[in-house]
């Protein structure tokens, strides 16, 4: 009994810190997290599968592999952020990530639709912010966020282009190589990840 009191008590405490943090806020915030984390588990699959021996392209596994470390550090900057408001993280499990990709065009264009996705709920996190009437909030997704997922998608959509333009083993191979050398989709981020 104790033991759960002193939970709550400590809850209380991080409660009394609280203001104009709504719980719709709260919610919005969590479900941010866990698209940041579905697409972290989806981009350290999708760099291993360019990584096995009969796909073979290190160039590719290096830009998923660091997209992977890029959504993980989103999400655990959006936890220390919901702390500092006196929210309560809450993770939900993370669904299965698609395991295997026809060739290095799918991959891409599946990572454009998960940029585009995880970018419109940001969006819809900073319209409710703006709803509620919090501008830190609104500051926060605005600071961290928002002009980084455009340049992500403007540099996934090229990418794609190269691909279509392409077309056949050579060119894959010849951009899997320019890729070893690139910043990746966030250049901006010190080209640790995002």
């Amino acid at each position: 009994m104790a033991l759960l009191f002193g939970f709550f008590g400590r809850r209380h405490m991080s409660m009394i810190m609280r203001q104009n943090f709504a719980k719709s806020c709260e919610k919005k915030l969590n479900d941010q997290i866990n698209m940041e984390l579905k697409a972290c588990h989806q981009y350290l699959a999708m760099a291993f599968h360019y990584d096995r021996a009969d796909v073979s392209s290190p160039g590719v596994h290096r830009f998923f592999l660091q997209a992977s470390n890029e959504e993980r550090e989103h999400a655990e900057k959006i936890m220390k952020y919901m702390n500092k408001r006196g929210g309560l993280v809450r993770l939900s499990a993370v669904p299965e990530p698609i395991p295997c990709f026809a060739d290095t065009l799918a991959g891409l264009k599946h990572a454009l639709e998960m940029e585009l996705e995880v970018n419109q709920h940001l969006l819809d996190v900073h319209a409710l912010a703006g709803q509620e009437n919090d501008p830190n909030l609104c500051d926060f997704i605005e600071a961290n966020f928002l002009q980084e997922q455009v340049d992500g998608q403007k540099v996934l959509a090229e990418y794609i282009r190269q691909m279509e333009r392409a077309k056949d083993d050579l060119g894959e191979y010849l951009f899997d190589k320019y890729l070893s050398s690139t910043a990746g989709m966030h250049p901006s981020s010190g080209s640790k990840g995002h």
